[in-house]
């Protein structure tokens, strides 16, 4: 934006100084025509008054030595005509009065007025300076006395005028573009830069952002308050969002407790109601992060259980044999692929991170479905691959956002919770999620998290 502000500005400044420079560039030139001009005025009139008598009596060799004289000294061709036009005194031969120059000085002359003021000398032309004056007795013109002026030396200084003139110029255009364009252009763009200060820190999650609108323009006014208005509903979605997920978390609490009391009761005599104990403490981890989840966007460092590395494929391998005959009984393929030991953080929640994976995978993707670990480095990789159609590059970019679904996959059932959870899950023992697009189609959701170096597998 300030790049093209200045674009704008700085040839509007350029124009400006040049109309103010022409002005300048012209006087210039005129000045020096103009003093050049009256210097030999005054030389012809001298010129014309030598010439008088000799016109009168015929006697014009003390003329030429004079006009022979002149140019020796000012190196400018000096001759005498009578009101015939006839040439009768020069400083050198082969004078042509019929030179359109010449002629139109002697037209004016010898009719008795002064000829018109030549025009400016520039550098780019050429020629001499005509400059006649008529011989006059009794008010009767006898002739005219004509000076060739050599304009070179004018021109000279007329150049060296206008070059300094150029140099003034773009020092001043500078000076201008520095001190003045320069800090109008920081002043006008200093609403826009709050703005767009303000949309950063709102990317970062900083929704209780807000920009100043007083002593703005009206249209900035505008702009500053629509961005407001917008912050503050973002905030307030926000809000609500949590609230929604604390409110849920808080409600499940009571009937997950009472479930439990429950199936204790019965654990004793049906060992399927052990099983059905075991979800229902998954439930109530489920309903814990929920609430973490619903509290704060940070991952807590807080290691929870004991100290002892779990190994992520052997754990994921434990759970994928629930999930082989879930996918069976639906007709999906389950490819359990390269499992590479690795000791990870004993508080990973592998079994529901790998449920909200396999589950997506059921509903969104397309089978096969292949589960691997693996490492990379540092890190311990969980990846979980389908053959559906995938997702561009920008939905790419939102997988984990809480509540946002694709827009192929809105009208199925489903929160837009699972994978923000398994984000909050990785991120809670440092690690994260990767979703990427393979090769040959489908999606790649990675949960890398780091390898504790002193597993021993």
């Amino acid at each position: 934006m300030r790049r093209r502000l200045l674009q704008s500005l700085v040839p509007m400044v350029v124009a400006l100084a040049i109309v103010a420079v022409i002005p300048l560039a012209n006087f210039i030139a005129t000045s020096n025509s103009r003093t050049l001009f009256l210097s030999r005025s005054n030389d012809a009139d001298w010129f014309a008054a030598m010439a008088e008598s000799p016109l009168q009596t015929g006697d014009i060799a003390n003329l030429r030595e004079l006009a022979v004289r002149y140019q020796e000294l000012y190196d400018t061709p000096v001759f005498v005509v009578d009101v015939d036009s006839r040439v009768v005194a020069t400083s050198v031969s082969g004078v042509d009065v019929k030179e359109e120059d010449i002629a139109t000085a002697l037209h004016s002359t010898l009719a008795g007025r002064l000829p018109p003021e030549p025009p400016a000398l520039w550098p780019w032309a050429s020629g001499e300076m005509i400059v006649s004056r008529p011989v006059v007795n009794n008010g009767s013109v006898l002739g005219a006395a004509v000076l060739r002026v050599p304009t070179d030396n004018a021109r000279e200084q007329v150049q060296r005028g206008l070059l300094l003139l150029l140099g003034g110029l773009l020092i001043s255009i500078g000076a201008i573009i520095i001190g003045i364009v320069r800090p109008i252009t920081r002043w006008v763009l200093r609403p826009l830069q709050d703005l767009d200060n303000a949309t950063h820190q709102i990317t970062r999650g900083a929704l209780d952002t807000r920009v100043s609108t007083d002593g703005r323009a009206p249209e900035l006014r505008r702009l500053g308050d629509s961005f407001n208005s917008m912050a503050l509903s973002l905030h307030q979605a926000r809000q609500r969002e949590r609230e929604f997920v604390a409110d849920a978390s808080h409600q499940l609490r009571t009937p997950l407790t009472s479930a439990r009391i429950h199936i204790e009761g019965l654990s004793r005599l049906s060992p399927t109601a052990r099983f059905a104990l075991s979800d229902i403490d998954r439930l109530g981890r489920i309903v814990q992060r929920l609430s973490r989840l619903a509290g704060s966007d940070r991952p807590s460092a807080d290691a929870e259980g004991n100290e002892e590395p779990l190994d992520l494929a052997q754990a994921v391998k434990e759970r994928l044999v629930g999930w082989k005959a879930v996918y069976s009984a639906d007709d999906l393929e389950l490819i359990i692929g390269e499992m590479v030991p690795g000791g990870v953080a004993p508080e990973l929640e592998v079994d529901d991170i790998l449920d909200v994976l396999l589950d997506n995978a059921s509903k969104y993707g397309a089978p096969p479905v292949e589960v691997s670990v693996t490492r990379d480095g540092t890190e311990v990789v969980m990846s979980v691959r389908d053959h559906g159609l995938g997702l561009g590059s920008r939905d790419l970019k939102k997988v984990g956002e809480r509540f946002w679904r694709s827009a192929h996959h809105r009208e199925m059932p489903g929160t837009g919770l699972g994978l923000a959870i398994v984000r909050s899950e990785a991120a809670r023992v440092g690690g994260r999620v990767v979703a990427r697009p393979p090769i040959g189609g489908g999606l790649v959701i990675e949960v890398r998290v780091p390898l504790i170096d002193d597993y021993d597998a």
